[in-house]
């Protein structure tokens, strides 16, 4: 049987790479690298990240990456290996009747009952009707007896007489987020909560490859923080193309947020 990771490590001895140079040269990791050079591949992502992972590796140490694949495909193409990127935080959770989401939802409806109220009781009124006749203050003094009339309000009501109470409001949570990576390999890992947070999903892209998360991948935050092996990428939050700021993918983390990307040190 064809051993996956001896011929790796013994290629990379060979070459007399150490683990950190091959980290740097292939962007991978080194608990990736070694994983893969002890054929413990539950460390990796998934399946289709382990074959990413495993042809970049090989081209870069010189070897033949379809007779590893082939090797691969025989051993775990039956499902031994488990597929779990982006869906294994969702299934590790479930959805209940008092989520943020819900609690939002019933806001929402809150709103829209309190502004048909005002609505109504402003049409009981006659306030904002041009129909309706306004109300006569009658002041006298010695010599004649005059009227005058008060202007009724109009507040809460917009030029069309459309109650502005019951548009939509903005976005106050990532609704989606889309990560292209642009000429290169990228390894992706992307939090919640804080930098060192709990990871919502990690990927290596290849290049022109895609990670699209919606607003329960997100767990309805308002930012996520991004750790980039690579700063060859597109951004797209809530379907807008964002500036991808300049930063060092080794020191540095991207802050994505309704507003647009940040940077802060790891």
């Amino acid at each position: 049987m064809f051993e996956i990771g001896n011929t790796l490590r013994e290629a990379r001895v060979r070459r007399d790479i150490s683990l950190q140079q091959a980290e740097e040269d292939t962007k991978i990791r080194v608990k990736y690298i070694q994983a893969m050079e002890n054929e413990d591949f539950d460390v990796l992502p998934a399946g289709t990240y382990v074959k990413g992972f495993m042809r970049t590796y090989a081209e870069y140490l010189g070897l033949d990456y379809q007779t590893m694949l082939d090797e691969y495909n025989e051993r775990y193409g039956s499902g031994e290996h488990r597929e779990h990127i982006i869906h294994q935080q969702r299934s590790s959770k479930t959805v209940k009747a008092d989520s943020p989401r819900h609690r939002s939802q019933a806001n929402y409806l809150l709103v829209a009952i309190i502004a048909v109220v005002i609505v109504a009781v402003l049409a009981y009124l006659g306030w904002g009707n041009p129909d309706t006749e306004e109300p006569v203050v009658a002041t006298t003094n010695a010599n004649t007896s005059t009227a005058s009339t008060s202007t009724a309000p109009s507040v809460l009501t917009s030029p069309t007489g459309t109650n502005q109470a019951s548009q939509r409001p903005e976005p106050v949570v990532l609704e989606s987020l889309v990560i292209t990576a642009a000429g290169e390999p990228v390894d992706i890992s992307i939090r919640r909560d804080e930098k060192k947070g709990p990871e919502l999903v990690k990927a290596l892209l290849q290049p022109g490859e895609s990670l699209s998360l919606d607003r329960d991948q997100l767990q309805e935050q308002d930012r996520v923080w991004v750790d980039a092996r690579s700063s060859a990428l597109k951004i797209t939050i809530n379907g807008k193309p964002q500036a991808v700021p300049e930063f060092d993918p080794a020191n540095d983390y991207l802050v994505l947020t309704l507003t647009g990307i940040t940077t802060e040190p790891a």
